[in-house]
């Protein structure tokens, strides 16, 4: 039920992108990596899924990297978990195509499993890339 090191790699992309937000210049992948500590390649493939999610833009050329795509306060961590991994569920039971509980009997827990993929994905809604960002940056200013 943990969320992959791609949500993790993502999330810490944004951040970064969202902390020089609305600056016009583009931050070259090598650089995301570098300061970020994630593997360039893998990286590159994540900026393309959320470029088709429609969180980042790219931009070609020397002077070329990513931006987000709208301002942060309009990007959830749940926009991201939803791109990279797809509608969070923590059984099966509950994903879209499974409209009923494979068993025969009706299921007791499929209540309260509903209750927890409502809480998760309520939690992830409400917190923005602006609100991470203004926490990193409390916590930087705190540990100083």
């Amino acid at each position: 039920m943990k969320f992959g090191v791609g949500v993790d790699y993502s999330l810490k992309a944004l951040l970064l992108l969202a902390e020089r937000y609305p600056t016009s210049s583009p931050v070259r992948v090598e650089e995301i990596a570098d300061t970020q500590d994630i593997p360039e390649n893998y990286l590159r493939r994540l900026l393309i899924e959320l470029k088709r999610g429609g969180l980042v833009a790219s931009q070609k050329g020397p002077s070329g990297g990513y931006m987000l795509a709208r301002p942060p306060a309009r990007i959830t961590m749940a926009d991201v978990v939803e791109i990279i991994e797809g509608e969070y569920t923590p059984v099966e039971c509950l994903e879209e195509s499974s409209a009923t509980c494979p068993r025969e009997q009706p299921c007791a827990m499929r209540d309260v499993w509903r209750e927890v993929r409502d809480s998760v994905n309520g939690i992830l809604r409400g917190v923005t890339l602006q609100a991470l960002s203004e926490k990193r940056k409390h916590a930087i200013n705190y540990s100083i």
